[in-house]
């Protein structure tokens, strides 16, 4: 007879409350890596002057990066595929959001998908969203050009 209080079964392994307690974890080393490189939280975000509704949408947005990420290494898009193989996927949705944008329609979805994709690109590289929006930003912030044609074309 098996004794009951030694073994762990498989369900026990993966339950919800296990489940919960690893991507608590994981959430939380998240936090510590973001401080470690001068990020500041949302618990601080009156001191960086935000409103209450601006700190939301920061912690969902951080939230569901997390949940993308989460997803991409449960369907093993992380190791299972290359970074070639994701630029392909993302020129398709930047097809489908071209699409869109000719007819008319809604690109909610189309931008999601493209986020989507970045996001796993980016994990794939060790890297963040943040980190890559900072560095295209610190790129451009003192870009001088002019409009042409409906597009800024730099000096």
């Amino acid at each position: 007879m098996k004794d009951t209080k030694t073994s762990v079964s498989n369900y026990d392994l993966h339950s919800p409350h296990t489940e919960i307690k690893r991507l608590r974890r994981c959430l939380d080393d998240i936090k510590i890596e973001a401080y470690d490189k001068g990020v500041r939280w949302a618990h601080d975000a009156a001191w960086r002057g935000l409103s209450q509704e601006e700190d939301c949408t920061n912690e969902l947005i951080y939230h569901t990066i997390f949940n993308i990420k989460t997803w991409h290494h449960d369907r093993n898009l992380i190791d299972g595929s290359t970074d070639k193989d994701q630029v392909c996927k993302l020129i398709q949705e930047v097809g489908e959001l071209s699409d869109n944008v000719c007819k008319g329609q809604d690109i909610r979805d189309d931008i999601g998908d493209i986020m989507v994709v970045l996001i796993n690109i980016a994990e794939r590289n060790d890297l963040t969203i943040s980190e890559c929006l900072n560095i295209a930003y610190e790129d451009i912030k003192d870009r001088k050009g002019q409009m042409v044609d409906g597009v800024f074309v730099k000096e």
